[in-house]
């Protein structure tokens, strides 16, 4: 049991009044942060936004600002009469929070994904909150579905702009939050249609030519986004050999780096420049095609819930 003197002798660090953790904890991980902010909770709080996205399983949400370094506030919500002692390691709703809204995560009471996943996006601008909507859709948190069902009925909310924004851009699929930012500025600021994303090419007698990370079909531009992995020898190799396999068959094809993307005004001038040179063939000339795809979460989360049902029904 931790007295009084123990908590004194160096063995444990203070977090809050009465709290204490073990001495050298690192607390500069997420699911740290978290947790000492949900201890200190009243009973009715809930962590909502990246944080309980995090806990649910989001890909990418990581408790850091988009500079990779900076540690997001953690959100958390107390509903219209509640209270939470301030502190610049949290944000506080008073937004109206009802409990069947809420779910525990590891112990801690977070909100649904579809109420944790808006709560987050209106924490952003448009692109960002894009983002967002991937994440929780990479982590088959939630699907489009069911959140655009969810926004429908709180078009009311503060911000809901942003999240309707989103809604309307999103499909699933991306792969990493650099290559939506990408996407976003290939679509909204380049000229190109809406994009396929992570699609395999075939031939037209069904030869595999490789996947590749974003494609406009209209004018058969392909841009494949060079994330970290892609400095490797092996995958340069396969990179460029898949590349001209790609050309082969009429796709023009742009390379797209994380560097390059900070510059979303020179990126989106130079993918309009690429689009403009592609072929724009129709769909009967063309010497490619894609494989079929299903991305939809819908299908995965319902057999889930109906397997969670089962079991829960065997130990009534």
């Amino acid at each position: 049991m931790l007295t009084p003197s123990r908590a004194r002798g160096g063995q444990w660090d203070r977090t809050s009044a009465g709290l204490y953790i073990p001495a050298g904890t690192d607390r500069g991980q997420a699911q740290q942060r978290i947790a000492e902010v949900a201890a200190r909770l009243p009973s009715y709080g809930v962590v909502t936004g990246w944080a309980a996205c995090l806990l649910l399983g989001a890909a990418w949400l990581d408790g850091l600002a988009r500079d990779g370094v900076t540690p997001l506030p953690i959100r958390v919500a107390v509903g219209t009469r509640g209270g939470v002692r301030r502190d610049p390691a949290l944000t506080v709703s008073f937004e109206r929070l009802p409990e069947w809204e809420v779910c525990r995560r590891y112990g801690v009471r977070v909100t649904r994904p579809e109420r944790a996943v808006f709560d987050e996006m209106r924490q952003h601008g448009h692109r960002e909150a894009l983002v967002v909507l991937e994440s929780a859709l990479a982590g088959r948190l939630t699907s489009l579905a069911r959140m655009a069902a969810y926004g429908e009925t709180h078009r009311s909310s503060r911000r809901f702009a942003v999240v309707a924004w989103a809604l309307a851009r999103a499909r699933g699929g991306a792969r990493s939050p650099l290559e939506v930012r990408v996407r976003t500025v290939a679509e909204e600021d380049a000229g190109h249609a809406r994009l396929e994303v992570n699609r395999v090419v075939l031939t037209t007698d069904g030869r595999r030519i490789g996947e590749v990370d974003l494609l406009d079909p209209e004018s058969g531009t392909v841009i494949e986004v060079d994330g970290a992995d892609h400095r490797d020898v092996d995958q340069q190799s396969w990179d460029i050999t898949k590349e001209e396999a790609l050309r082969q068959v009429g796709l023009e094809v742009a390379r797209v780096t994380g560097r390059q993307a900070r510059d979303a005004v020179a990126l989106a001038a130079r993918l309009g420049a690429v689009r403009a040179r592609s072929r724009f063939l129709e769909p009967d000339l063309r010497a490619w095609q894609l494989a079929p795809q299903d991305v939809d979460n819908e299908v995965w989360l319902s057999e889930r819930e109906q397997e969670a049902m089962w079991h829960e029904s065997l130990g009534a």
